[in-house]
């Protein structure tokens, strides 16, 4: 990340490690359940998806490999090796920046892993610490948040079709749609550099946030996600999700995290 990006983490981690560590503070009183699940779906042969579902780290991950012949899978199976051994430690901003320099070990063996192929992958990770949670993401996996029953996308896609949104020439309901919502701008391998995207969000008790690649939000619509997200156990919920998605034809690997911040006691 950049300078500039690496001063607002740093900021961000103030106001986290403050939260940690004030008499009371709301971090001290969340409890973090979890709860995964993937498939491969009704079309494609292989699952080049990968996820990490670590409630003891306080870190999960989904990872959703790029083009089938190109090795997506070796590319998503690399970044959740590296979180995988991700050591969480009291400082916001050490975690974070453990974190960026494990995508960046993955980035590199991407590239430089086979000769004539140069595997891609999305990343949308999430660290818990304290009353915050933090968000790093390159592509258009993404992480969501159940609130009071209203359904938030806390992640926005690196894709053309969202920057043709953003300089107002496509709708938001032409974006959906749009031939270019496949053409990723950022990855983790498949571009040169690696350029994540960081985000924070404070935690409430009873918050419930969901990580997922396209295929499940690409057949479910928003509604039903959100109405069936909140629903039962995350274990639950992420069977639940799935299905929904394989009733839509499950035209490409569907992977889902389900993690639930719940008051401790």
């Amino acid at each position: 990340m950049a300078d500039s990006q690496l001063q607002e983490i740093a900021k961000l981690a103030d106001l986290a490690e403050a939260g940690v560590n004030s008499e009371g503070g709301a971090g001290a009183d969340i409890t973090w359940h979890s709860a995964s699940h993937t498939d491969a779906g009704r079309v494609r042969h292989t699952n080049e998806d990968a996820f990490l579902d670590s409630e003891e780290q306080r870190l999960w991950a989904v990872a959703d490999g790029m083009g089938a012949h190109s090795r997506g899978d070796y590319a998503s199976s690399a970044v959740v090796a590296q979180l995988r051994a991700f050591p969480r430690q009291n400082s916001v901003l050490a975690n974070l920046k453990d974190m960026e320099t494990r995508l960046q070990v993955a980035h590199e063996k991407c590239r430089t892993a086979f000769r004539k192929h140069r595997p891609g992958t999305t990343v949308a990770a999430m660290h818990a610490h304290g009353n915050y949670c933090f968000l790093l993401w390159a592509g258009d996996s993404r992480i969501y948040r159940l609130r009071d029953s209203e359904l938030q996308q806390l992640t926005q896609d690196h894709s053309m079709a969202q920057e043709k949104f953003s300089r107002g020439e496509l709708t938001e309901q032409e974006m959906e749609s749009h031939q270019s919502a496949h053409v990723l701008t950022r990855s983790v391998g498949a571009h040169r550099n690696l350029r994540l995207e960081m985000h924070y969000s404070p935690v409430q008790a009873g918050d419930r946030y969901l990580l997922c690649s396209d295929g499940l939000y690409n057949p479910v619509e928003f509604g039903e996600i959100c109405a069936v997200m909140g629903q039962g156990s995350p274990e639950e919920a992420c069977k639940s999700l799935v299905d929904l998605a394989l009733e839509g034809g499950g035209p490409d690997n569907i992977t889902v995290v389900i993690v639930d911040a719940r008051q401790s006691g």
